[in-house]
């Protein structure tokens, strides 16, 4: 048999310190494995789902930071949007009405809530405005009393028309209308995280209540995503329940025998009961995105363990008994098998370099599953192996040999990879491959790649709702947010509103922007209408006191402005969330607000840009301090309120000091699509970063491992050209990179890295023992080869089921493995001997 795959010194040592505790004391280290696996079983069995919003921002990023800073003003972007559309005739019969009354108080008492940010037309922030003689008139769109009577319908309808709100909070044609609110990220009921599963129940309930007599119910918003992901968890379930027979029953198949198929099997459901375990002992619960990390966990276990076992079935092919086999298979493999883990692990913590909540917990919980695997496979098998009796070991042994005789020509056509004419065909193939994927990789996209909703499937309830509410309403439901920085009561000056006129000029006429809204479409609007409905009088005012007169009637709760009308929001109604889409907006505000800048510096040159810098940078500080005497307010000192005051007035002063007028400033950003844009531009920006940390760690890992060039080489190369592959095939099949799937490519790179380390630990072996380039390989391929085409094909047919599910985002991971199983067993079966027949003497035949 080949020598160990790793040996050296400091190997030796190693082993002379665990052997004793794997083997000497196995029943005592047993017990105490059983005892701690009970335990992590209870508190897998406690473990909950883990749902938030912000778990999936990157709170760190400038945009979300804007995003934060003006939350209170502006609302952020966990908005929930419930719509009530008729089949036949309008809205306006007291039915509908009624309906849409009551389902307003039922959205309004939804737990978590922003009660402030409720909006239909039943709430009083809606509002309408209009010409009478002697000047405006207005009130809110429902009367204070309101009466199902046709004359007050009548007078709703003419309401409605004048509020603006067709397309908004009523439908194009009239046939539904829309209650809109957002949620806040703690429930101000309970004082804890809000419990999404419980709001998206609650929805679906008032569903179930008013989706009758001819009136259709749509809700979308994160709450309701997470609700829908979390009731298909059982179905998920299912599926690993599924990945488990099928994994059982192959591994029956490959071993021969029930009790040695058990043995994988058992080790890896150990691995995810210690994974789980543990991250629900250190206080996390299991976000709906992590589905990938447990059968991640499962696939790397199944692994090792079919490593483990069938040289065990060697060992005992060639006489040694159970405890004899057991530990030989340990010496041989032992080390290698847990470097292979470590690199594992390294690789699995570098995705902790993205500063987003959600991909850290992953990253988390995939190294706490590798140490999951390390315990249940180089603890408890070798142990188990120990335990196994083999009732007729004559009969087992000549199955086994008939078996390896029947495939022993296969392996030996295959050997021939390590001449070089084959050799030199297979490194052309892989050339011309890897070239491929990066003209394929260009159309990646960054952030979703598809319309809707990508978690669900797009028949999906949801993507359902998704889409008639965009086909019935001109709004969309994909808002981008941009806050114009100003002085304050910068809302009266023509210099200064006349620069976000024209940037929501500009942006409307962007190809992705469906249609914008802020302050001053209602301010056109109500100069027009105090300019007795003239056409030409649809524009903003330039006499100070006339637009102070047409801003004045536009309250603060609408989230147009804040109480110092020194912001204002630009919100722009996106036609999609898809990436490109996102990008080329983000560019055109970045892009106006530098043009914005030198046009306006151009006109006013007596303004330097660093005077303008000054004094945003006292208004920052202004802010800041007004932020620190409401901390102190709550705080109840009155010493540390007084000082913080007097700080704020004399930052006021000296900010009010710098009186000349500077650039509005765009800020970028908030809205859902903001949120998405920070997002996108923090995947892009760390996507590189993490993938070369994760090779970092994999080179020192396999340097101080083999202490040679050409096991790097060999080992490396072909995982390098699997991950270059994932690009291309994510680009070919419409799959965007981002929260759900940039982890996929980083984690699954470890399968990548237990192929390579096997097969070339033991082919190296070989190698040393003498043998010619071809019988090394050979040999190699009749065991450890033949358990990494085993594993890559059962774990391929097993994410296959996955091509099933109700989520759209496991589909599209389930694709992505499938992929980097089985191009990682290629690569380890077929490009490893084509690169070792040339870094290695020729091959003797």
């Amino acid at each position: 048999m080949a020598g160990a795959a790793i040996s050296g010194p400091i190997t030796d040592r190693i082993l002379r310190v665990v052997e004793p505790i794997v083997y000497g004391r196995r029943h005592l280290t047993h017990t105490i494995l059983l005892i701690l696996t009970a335990l992590f079983l209870v508190q897998t069995a406690r473990l909950q789902p883990d749902a938030g919003y912000l778990k999936a921002v990157p709170l760190n990023h400038p945009y979300m930071q804007k995003f934060r800073e003006y939350y209170r003003d502006f609302g952020g972007a966990n908005t929930v949007l419930f719509s009530l559309i008729q089949k036949d005739g309008d809205i306006y019969n007291p039915e509908f009405m009624n309906t849409l009354q009551q389902a307003t108080d039922d959205v309004f008492f939804t737990p978590g809530v922003d009660r402030a940010r409720v909006m239909s037309l039943f709430t009083p922030n809606v509002n309408y405005v209009e010409n009478v003689e002697g000047g405006l008139a207005g009130a809110t769109v429902i009367p204070p009393d309101y009466q199902p009577t046709p004359e007050v319908l009548e007078k709703v309808r003419s309401n409605v028309a004048k509020a603006q709100v067709i397309g908004r909070l009523v439908t194009n044609d009239q046939r539904g209308a829309m209650i809109m609110t957002e949620l806040l990220e703690i429930d101000p009921t309970t004082g804890e995280k809000l419990d999404y599963r419980a709001v998206g129940s609650y929805l679906e309930e008032l569903r179930e209540k008013y989706e009758k007599d001819g009136i259709s119910v749509q809700i979308i918003g994160f709450a309701k995503i997470v609700d829908d992901m979390t009731k298909a968890s059982l179905e998920v379930a299912g599926f690993f329940f599924l990945a488990l027979v099928i994994t059982g029953l192959l591994l029956w198949l490959y071993c021969g025998s029930f009790k040695l198929g058990l043995i994988p099997l058992a080790s890896s459901i150990v691995a995810v009961v210690w994974e789980m375990g543990l991250l629900r002992t250190i206080g996390f619960g299991l976000d709906p995105f992590a589905i990938l990390v447990p059968f991640l966990v499962l696939a790397v276990s199944v692994s090792h363990g079919v490593q483990y076992v069938n040289a065990w079935v060697d060992e005992v092919h060639s006489g040694k008994d159970s405890f004899d086999a057991s530990l030989i298979t340990f010496r041989r493999l032992a080390i290698a098998g847990t470097v292979a883990l470590l690199t594992d692990i390294a690789g699995f913590a570098t995705i902790y370099l993205i500063e987003i909540q959600i991909i850290r917990e992953m990253s988390l919980n995939a190294v706490l599953g590798g140490v999951g695997i390390i315990v249940a496979n180089k603890l408890f098998v070798p142990i188990w192996l120990t335990m196994i009796r083999i009732k007729d070991v004559d009969a087992f042994v000549e199955r086994q040999n008939k078996r390896d005789a029947v495939l022993d020509k296969g392996w030996w056509w295959l050997s021939g990879v390590t001449r070089r004419p084959v050799a030199i065909s297979v490194i052309l193939v892989a050339a011309t491959i890897t070239g491929w994927s990066f003209w394929a990789a260009k159309d990646l996209k960054i952030g979703d790649a598809i319309k809707g909703v990508p978690e669900l499937r797009p028949d999906s309830r949801f993507n359902q709702d998704f889409n008639a509410i965009t086909d019935n309403y001109d709004i969309a439901v994909d808002i981008f947010k941009v806050i114009a920085e100003m002085p304050p009561n910068g809302c009266i000056d023509y210099q200064l509103v006349e620069q976000i006129d024209r940037f929501a000029w500009q942006l409307e006429n962007n190809p992705g922007v469906q249609s914008t809204l802020s302050l001053l479409t209602f301010a056109k609007l109500v100069y027009q209408g105090l300019s007795e409905g003239r056409l030409n009088a649809l524009v903003l005012p330039r006499n100070r006191y006339a637009l102070a007169q047409a801003t004045a009637l536009v309250p603060t709760s609408t989230g147009l402005l804040n109480d110092d009308c020194d912001a204002l929001a630009v919100y722009m109604f996106t036609k999609d969330h898809k990436a490109d889409t996102i990008s080329h907006i983000v560019d055109e505000v970045k892009a106006f607000n530098e043009a914005n800048r030198a046009d306006f510096f151009a006109r006013n040159p007596e303004v330097t840009p660093e005077y303008c810098d000054d004094k945003y940078a006292a208004f920052r500080a202004y802010k800041a301090a007004g932020a620190s005497v409401l901390e102190a307010a709550t705080g109840g000192d009155p010493e540390a309120q007084r000082t913080a005051a007097q700080e704020r007035d004399r930052l006021l002063a000296e900010y009010e000091a710098m009186d000349q007028n500077c650039p509005v400033n765009f800020a970028l950003a908030t809205g859902n699509v903001g949120v998405m844009a920070a997002t996108n531009e923090v995947v892009e920006d760390k996507e590189t970063e993490v993938v070369l940390w994760v090779y970092a760690v994999i080179l020192v890992l396999l340097w101080l491992s083999f202490r040679d060039w050409r096991a790097i080489l060999c080992i490396v190369l072909p995982l390098a050209l699997v991950s270059q592959l994932g690009y291309g095939v994510m680009a070919t099949l419409d799959i965007g990179m981002k929260v759900a799937t940039l982890p996929v490519l980083a984690l699954a790179v470890g399968i990548g890295v237990d192929y390579g380390v096997y097969v070339y630990g033991v082919f190296a072996s070989g190698l040393k023992e003498g043998q010619p380039l071809r019988q090394a390989y050979f040999e190699t391929l009749r065991g450890t080869g033949k358990a990494v085409i085993f594993t890559g094909a059962t774990l391929g047919i097993s994410v296959l089921t996955w091509l099933w599910s109700e989520l759209q985002f496991q589909i599209d991971m389930g694709l992505l493995l499938l992929f980097m199983f089985t191009a990682n067993m290629l690569g380890a079966i077929l490009l490893l001997p084509a690169l070792a027949s040339f870094v290695h003497k020729p091959a003797k035949s």
